[in-house]
Formats: C-alpha cells, structure tokens, sequence
C-alpha cells in the first residue's frame, strides 16, 4: 500500500471515530431533551388541571391555551405544526439535514402547551423533531461536511425516541425504517450507539421503572390465531378510519381562509374540551390508561368507548393544527380495541383463550403497524415491552392483517400523505439506474407565465397569439398550475371573460420532480394538457423547468409548446 493510500485510509478511519464521539455526544443531548420534554409535559398538564380538575377547567383550558400555542405556531414558528416526523424525514430527503435552530426550541414550547393542555396527542413525535433538530444544529455548529450533518438527523431522531419510549432497538428501527427509509442503511452503528447513550440517560434520571405494567403473555391454544387474525383486521379497519379521517379533516382545516390559522388551534381545542367534559380519559398522551388496560382494569364497552373517543379526539386535535404526535394515540387505541376484541374472545371462544390483556398488548402493535406503516419497529416494540418470544408469532400474524389492509386502501403512508398535503414529495426510495435520463436532463427553466391576476379574457387574447395548446399560470415561485387554449375559450364563451384566472384553477394539477426518469414523464404528459411543470420537492408549487413531448421525443417541423408572457415579457416560448 503507498504512503498517500495508507494516509487516506487514516483519515477515513479518524474520521469515522469523530462521528461514532459526535453520535454519543448527540444521543445524550437527545435524551436529556426527551426527558425533560416529558417531565414538562406532566408539569404543565397538573399546572393547567391540578390533581381532580373540576368540569369548567377540563372545558376551557384546551381552547384558551390553544389560543396562546396558535398565536406561536402562526407567528413565531410555523414550521413545528403536527407531528414533526415528517418534516423530520423532508429535511433529511430534500434539506441536506438543515433543520433551523427555531425548529426544537418551538417544537419543544408548543408541544409542552398543546398535549400539556389536554390535546389527543403522543410526545414520541415530537421528541424525534426535537432530537433531529439538536444533531442538525451540533453537526453544522461543528463545522461537518454537508453529508455528515444530513447522517446526524436519523441518529438524532434515534436518540429522542429511545429516551422517549425507552425500547432502544424500536428507536434505531423507526430510524431506520421511517426516517430513512432503508432497513439496509449504513447509519445503523451510529444510531444504535446513539439509541443505547440516551437510553442510558433517561433511566439513569427517571429510573428503570417500565413504561408498561405487562402480563406474563402465553398462547393458551393454538386456535387463538384466529382471533388473533380476526383483531388485525379489526387494526386495519380501525387504523383505515383514522387515517382517512386524519386527511380529510386537515384539508378541510386547509381550506378555511389563511386569516383563520391563528384561531384554528383553538377550535380544535374547543372540541377537545367538550370532550374531556365527557370523558377526561382521551386527555394527553394516556398511557396511564393503557396500563389499565394492559392488566385487565376495564370492561368491554368502556374499552370501545375509548377507542372511538381517543380516535376522534386525535383527528380533531391533529388537523387543527396543534403540535403533537400520533405515535401513542395509536398505542392508545390499539391497546383499547384488542382489550375489547380479548374480552369478546375470553367470553365465546369455544375453546381456552389467554388473558384479554394479551389481546391489548398485541393490539398496540396491530394499529402501530396499520397507522404508521413502519411493521418491523411495531414487532421489535412489542417485544422490547414484554422481553417475551412467544408473543412474536400472534403478533406478526395481526400485523400483517392490518399493514396489508392499510396499505390496499390508503397506498400513501400516513407521514407522506401529511407531507403531499402540504406539497412537499418525497424522491422515492426505488432505485434508478444511473444512465437513465430524467426530467432534470430534458426540461428547460427558460419559463413565461401567465399572470395569475390576469381575467379570463386578457389570458385568451394573449394565448390567442400562440399556437401552444398550454400554459403556465402564476410565477416560478408560485405555480398555480397549467390552463389549456380550449379552457380559456370555454370560460369566455361561458360568460366569465371578466374573471380572474387565478380563481378559475383548480387546486391541484399535473406535475413531476426532476428526478423522475423518462417513463414516468411519458405518463404524466398523457394526463396533461401538452407541457409538463417539474416541480421543487419541497414546494409542489415552485417550478423549476417545464417538460414537452416535442423534448422527450421530438418532431420535426413542429412548434414547442410555450406559455405566453406576462405583461412586461416579450412572446417568448417556455419550451425552448
């Protein structure tokens, strides 16, 4: 080996022992965050409603301290709404790894607030969010290439969930799988060490006491695999609800006027408040209940009650825009519908069936898996809670009940879907081969627009001019979308020449990403109108280039398609 050989393999080697001290370093910060972002949760909840907290409290103190966290996630920091894991997985995809300094400061403040007041929502999430945002900060405040900050967030994300939900390898496989989304990553040393640092931190400052109180779980008779199978379809019906309930009311929470997101917390906590009016236990993150159910302290209907509750109670406090996660909601849920689901089966099996508890135990994992998709961190949970092999097989097998009906009927994971909705996409994880072109090498930024405060009849009268059959509405940093010469003609001759065009679009249109390869583009031109806008991932409104058939495939002695000028822009067309 040559001297310039042997010295490259040392720097490597030194540098691999930098980063294994610097993943150390950042699993402790992000246990200490985790842990104290939880004991401040329990603060403020017995600060807002005491020991017994009368009806009038149990009403008002979710709206009005929503009040307070809306005015903050308006102003101060709009970027910490919701959970946090996927604005966690966009900036280690699509931000190099840059979380800004604001992000674990506001996240940990308004999660204290919103769950600390009763909001239907887990810390796991948000704890991540704040371990991610703690290695983005040491990784660039240690000056580390670019490439090592964006390898600190799944190690910081890592970190905070082990501390958080104490189950160290759970942690590094939600990492691994959720954040990165590749079981097979090379970041798994530096996460397990990570995981196992502020792990160690969290029992050294809270103790070694479990989390759950968990039974002695055994498989009584073999036929109790079928009601096992018969609770993870009950999982994927229910997890199917939640998600498909979670979506459709945030959109609509998207929907109201911009004015509106200051007060939209508080709406959501005005419901929650009536809720806690009827039963106080959907409050906060609820584990409490979930022992309770885990040793068989509820009966059958108070179990259904509260899963129902806790489910609607979750969607309305997500949707409005409070900050919170749905990691334990869905704990919460699956622990309540597999205790009633235990009880139904204690009661009329034919034949001897273990403890109901079993049954809320593997329930957990059943909506884990069907809500946030993530199988193998639901199997390795359960496990690390009961350090028993006998519960995996049962498990695996409600498991995959419920991941496979989640995912026939809502293909898009919960996180992702959360994240379109937002118009943020995620490149997907498919492998590309590296001589394939993509739109990135076809499409042209040389880009006119039509201006979106443009009435229908100056639109027609400038597309008039041009034989394009589409055009791009808005700007490069707000696309709006695409209009055809034929709709234009059809709004003019419908009576509405003297509207604005902005108010004739619809809210969503055709699009690719840059790294998308020919096929895909060949596929989404068909679905348009003959130009292709490629969008930013981060921003499905920000146009980077625009795609023609005329480039993928071209045609001698024809016209590209362009989109007209604005006012002050010379004809000039966008294909070229």
């Amino acid at each position: 080996m040559s001297d310039a050989a042997a010295r490259s393999q040392q720097l490597r080697l030194r540098e691999h022992q930098l980063f294994l001290v610097v993943s150390i370093v950042i699993g402790i910060l992000a246990g200490l965050a985790a842990v104290l972002f939880s004991v401040a949760i329990d603060q403020a909840s017995h600060r807002f409603f005491g020991l017994v907290p009368s009806r009038l409290r149990l009403f008002l103190v979710p709206p009005l301290v929503s009040i307070a966290t809306g005015l903050l996630l308006a102003k101060v920091f709009p970027d910490v709404r919701g959970s946090g894991v996927p604005q966690t997985e966009a900036a280690y995809h699509l931000a190099g790894g840059v979380i800004p300094g604001r992000v674990p400061i506001g996240k940990f403040l308004t999660g204290v607030l919103c769950i600390g007041s009763g909001h239907s929502m887990g810390r796991e999430g948000p704890s991540v969010q704040i371990g991610a945002g703690l290695a983005s900060l040491a990784g660039r405040w240690l000056r580390l290439p670019p490439e090592r900050v964006r390898d600190l967030i799944p190690v910081g994300a890592a970190g905070a969930l082990a501390a958080a939900f104490n189950t160290p390898v759970a942690a590094v496989l939600f990492a691994l799988e959720e954040i990165i989304g590749d079981l097979n990553a090379p970041l798994i040393g530096s996460a397990v060490v990570a995981s196992v640092a502020a792990v160690v931190v969290e029992r050294s400052i809270l103790g070694n006491e479990p989390l759950f109180h968990v039974p002695t779980y055994r498989l009584v008779h073999p036929a109790e695999l079928v009601a096992y199978a018969a609770l993870g379809i009950v999982g994927g019906v229910v997890s199917l609800a939640f998600c498909k309930g979670l979506l459709a009311l945030r959109q609509g929470f998207q929907r109201l006027p911009p004015g509106t997101r200051i007060l939209q917390p508080a709406i959501g906590g005005l419901v929650i408040g009536g809720l806690l009016l009827y039963s106080p236990a959907v409050m906060g993150v609820g584990y409490e209940y979930v022992d309770q159910a885990l040793n068989g302290g509820m009966v059958l209907k108070t179990m259904a009650i509260l899963c129902f509750l806790k489910l609607a109670a979750t969607v309305v406090s997500y949707a409005s825009g409070n900050a919170g996660g749905i990691f334990a909601p869905s704990l919460y849920m699956g622990a309540m519908a597999g205790g009633a689901v235990g009880l139904i089966v204690h009661r009329a099996a034919p034949f001897p069936t273990g403890d109901p508890g079993a049954y809320a135990l593997v329930g957990m994992g059943t909506l884990f898996a069907g809500i946030i998709r993530a199988p193998m961190t639901s199997v390795f949970m359960i496990f690390e809670i009961t350090q028993d092999y006998q519960i995996l097989v049962p498990l695996m097998v409600a498991n995959m009940l419920s991941f496979a009906i989640s995912r026939r009927y809502q293909p898009v994971t919960i996180y992702h879907a959360l994240l379109l909705q937002d118009g943020v996409h995620l490149p997907t994880s498919a492998p590309r081969a590296k001589l394939t072109r993509t739109a990135r090498d076809l499409m042209t930024s040389d880009l006119s627009f039509i201006p979106p405060d443009f009435t229908v009849a100056e639109a027609w009268q400038r597309a008039a001019a041009d034989e394009a059959p589409a055009f791009l509405v808005g700007s490069r940093e707000r696309l709006l979308g695409t209009v055809t010469h034929q709709q234009l003609d059809d709004w003019r001759l419908a009576g509405r020449a003297g509207q604005r065009i902005d108010a004739m679009m619809e809210g969503t249109f055709v699009h690719a990403h840059a790294d998308h390869p020919v096929d895909v583009l060949v596929e989404r031109l068909a679905q348009s109108s003959g130009v292709l806008p490629i969008v930013s991932r981060a921003d499905v409104h920000k146009v980077e280039g625009v795609v023609t058939a005329e480039q993928i495939l071209p045609v001698p002695h024809r016209r590209p398609v362009s989109s007209p000028p604005s006012r002050e822009q010379p004809n000039r067309p966008a294909g070229r």
